[in-house]
């Protein structure tokens, strides 16, 4: 059965028993490693040295330091829906800040320790010298603070929704009358009438620190609660009253934070790419945005990645935890797009780049090409992700944007998008120049990376943009995308001329790329833009998006336009000719519809991921709690069709707020893999990842399993359903630009980080 995420609130449910003063015969605490939705990362020299440990939560970063921790809060400023690329990845990482510092008054410097260590692991290629970059970063579920005072520790954890909890542990015979908090950087603390404190900011944010619980635990290992409150004690500090315990016996103190809907989001992240690989491993490639570790109270600063680092991960074929997962990226914005799989398991990512540093690696471009303006970049990392086998820069003097990759039997990366540079790099062009202001381009790398096999062109005298690319086994190129060119180069077309300012083009490179076996116009008479392909034995696949209403249509399961003048969706299947068309369907309602990304089974069984704005989407056996639209700008939409055309199947896959699913592929296995973006808190969840149930950020990515239409006696039902809510972590993630909360250690007026 689906079950939402559950709607975060400021005053979050507390998991533990709150009756006071009476004995609850709960056994102690299960073990974090079991239930931390935090996970405490080492740090390998990817942070400011001070720093020991970083936890990432729900719109803040915790640093742990000898003196400390720091929490840093943020709210992501709201982000303007956008194709990827050619805009966004210039945007700053906007955002309003808090500044609060806590601190255990009279505590000293303490080097924390971690415990409990988590599966997986983090990797950061973050600028262009080698030295720098760290791999195979391991994770805790807690991190202890051993006699911060005089018998008493303090330890750092998560509760499974998300709130950071610290528990205050007192030896036997230390007076709780001794331990106080003290704060800096807020307006007031008062108690709320529930008994939890409330730390409030300038602007309307607030903190909640939710009322303590207090317990001691017996010989046999039972916990006896005991009635413990907040006290507002002299100078704005926070003390503990606690009754009714046995000061021979150890006290824990167990305050839980949580925020206000000011501070309530986080970092803005996305998933662009998503790919499988013959063990059934996932693997996706996006971006986060974020800063790291303020070096000073007062000062703000970007962390290596300016505006947007981008990430690649990968997720064990159980779905159970990653393999690993990792920033990719110099010091300006840089975003992932396209990802691929080799049968080895290695790595094969593209996408976009402002850094001068971004690392490099026997790289055939070693250089950014495009001052300002944005290269594309090419890399392949190992199976464990802990190697760049290769690295590089791919771009001329202007914009660059590859958008899709492939990856041939033999090791070769085939890279398509658009370029705006007359320099673009080529070798063995089969259109050696810029035809218009931007074009399509397509090229081939080398196994090592180090060298084109060959790049061109392709285009017409005015725009073009590349958007997906597929390959054979023989290495044969599909590339798809839209032309506004009355001149794009067409050979053996479906449709030789344009048929609006805006056409679908597809076209078929030979394995040598040295002439196209095919090239055609795919459209009516308004606009219409492809944004996914996929091929089988030679047929292509090819979905996206028209307005209109004569797009070429063969045994269409919904033969007509929606809505006049309303963008739906469409799937078309071509002939290996390219000549013919074996079926092509509109998929849509009276809102708006865009297919983005297709994968195709070995049965030739056709997968569509997209996103929808209809309230009427035609449904088809859709997922359990997902038979209407749930809000928001727009839904994720997952549909399925049989080689003759019949729709299979077709659901809504959404939240309250907006879903856009970004890519589908699919295992030689049972699975299809989907992914995408989304920013409800209850997008649907099914056996999630460990510590990954909920949402974490302004914006999240998602992934999702689901069985092959074939490989079960129905189409994919709620029960043969998988689905996997990613979040800031999955993506590496979540480093946030933020001003700092401390929960120093130190003594007043020393230490201060």
């Amino acid at each position: 059965m689906l079950s939402g995420a559950g709607l975060w609130c400021e005053a979050a449910a507390h998991a533990e028993p709150r009756v006071d003063g009476v004995e609850t015969g709960a056994p102690a605490k299960a073990s974090p490693v079991a239930a931390a939705s935090l996970r405490f990362e080492a740090n390998r020299g990817q942070f400011e040295g001070r720093v020991r440990f970083l936890a990432r939560g729900m719109g803040y970063g915790l640093y742990l330091t000898p003196e400390g921790a720091t929490l840093a809060l943020r709210r992501s400023a709201p982000k303007a829906a956008q194709l990827p690329g050619l805009d966004g990845a210039r945007r700053g990482a906007d955002g309003e800040t808090a500044l609060v510092t806590m601190r255990l008054v009279g505590a000293r410097s303490v080097e924390p320790s971690a415990e409990g260590e988590l599966p997986g692991r983090s990797n950061y290629f973050v600028g262009s010298d080698p030295e720098k970059w760290r791999t195979g970063v391991e994770s805790y579920a807690r991190v202890v603070y051993a006699d911060a005072l005089p018998g008493v520790d303090v330890v750092y954890y998560g509760t499974e929704t998300n709130e950071l909890e610290y528990d205050l542990r007192l030896g036997p015979g230390v007076e709780t009358g001794s331990v106080e908090l003290a704060f800096d950087g807020i307006d007031s603390l008062e108690l709320d009438h529930d008994g939890s404190a409330l730390l409030k900011l300038a602007g309307g944010a607030r903190i909640r620190q939710q009322r303590p619980i207090a317990y001691q635990t017996t010989d046999a290992g039972l916990r006896m609660q005991v009635r413990a409150q907040y006290e507002l004690r002299a100078g704005g500090k926070l003390g503990f009253a606690v009754q009714g315990h046995d000061p021979k016996r150890p006290l824990v103190i167990d305050p839980v934070l949580t925020y206000g809907t000011f501070l309530g989001a986080g970092n803005y992240d996305e998933l662009f790419g998503v790919a499988t690989d013959v063990a059934g491993n996932t693997y996706v490639a996006g971006y986060t945005t974020g800063g790291l570790f303020p070096t000073s109270t007062t000062v703000q600063q970007l962390y290596a990645g300016g505006a947007s680092d981008a990430v690649v991960c990968k997720i064990n074929a159980a779905g159970t935890g990653f393999v690993y997962s990792t920033y990719l990226g110099g010091s300006n914005a840089d975003q992932a797009y396209g990802i691929a799989a080799d049968a080895s398991g290695n790595t094969y990512v593209t996408g976009v780049t402002y850094s001068t540093n971004f690392p490099t690696a026997s790289a055939f471009q070693a250089t950014h090409a495009g001052a300002s303006f944005a290269d594309g970049f090419v890399a392949k990392l190992s199976s464990n992700g802990a190697t760049l086998a290769y690295s590089t820069y791919l771009g001329g003097a202007q914009d660059d944007f590859p958008r899709g990759i492939g990856v041939g039997p033999t090791g070769n990366a085939y890279v398509a998008g658009v370029t705006f540079s007359a320099g673009f790099p080529t070798a063995l062009p089969l259109q050696a120049t810029l035809g218009g202001g931007n074009d399509a381009f397509v090229s081939q790398l080398s196994p090592s990376g180090s060298s084109l096999v060959y790049s061109t062109f392709l285009g017409g005298s005015n725009s073009e943009y590349g958007n997906a690319i597929a390959t054979t086994p023989t290495g044969e190129v599909f590339v798809v995308g839209s032309t506004n060119s009355n001149n794009f180069p067409t050979v053996n077309a479906l449709q030789a001329s344009v048929a609006s300012g805006t056409d679908a083009f597809v076209s078929k490179l030979n394995p040598a790329g040295s002439a196209l076996a095919y090239s055609t116009y795919l459209g009516g008479r308004f606009t219409d833009n492809a944004f996914g392909v996929a091929q089988s034995l030679g047929e292509v696949i090819v979905v996206g998006s028209t307005t209109s209403d004569n797009f070429p249509v063969a045994s269409a399961a919904q033969p007509a336009l929606a809505s006049a003048g309303v963008t739906d969706a469409f799937i078309s299947r071509l002939s290996p000719a390219g000549s013919g068309l074996l079926f092509s369907t509109y998929l849509g309602g009276t809102g708006a519809e865009s297919a983005v990304a297709v994968a195709v089974d070995p049965q030739k069984n056709t997968y569509v991921v997209g996103q929808t704005a209809s309230g009427n989407f035609p449904l088809l056996a859709p997922l359990a709690n997902q038979e209407s639209f749930g809000g928001g700008a727009t839904d994720a939409f997952f549909a399925a069709y049989r080689v003759s055309g019949e729709k299979a199947f077709s659901s809504y896959l959404g939240g309250d707020f907006e879903d856009r699913a970004a890519g589908v592929a699919v295992q030689s296995g049972p699975s299809v893999h989907l992914a995408g973006n989304t920013l409800s808190p209850d997008f649907p969840t099914q056996s999630p990842l460990p510590n990954l149930g909920t949402l974490r950020g302004s914006q999240d990515g998602f992934v999702v399993r689901s069985l092959l239409i074939d490989s079960h006696s129905a189409v994919p039902a709620t029960t043969a359903l998988s689905l996997l809510l990613t979040s800031t972590f999955l993506l590496g993630l979540g480093l946030l630009l933020a001003g700092s909360m401390r929960f120093g250690f130190a003594k007043e007026g020393r230490g201060r980080a």
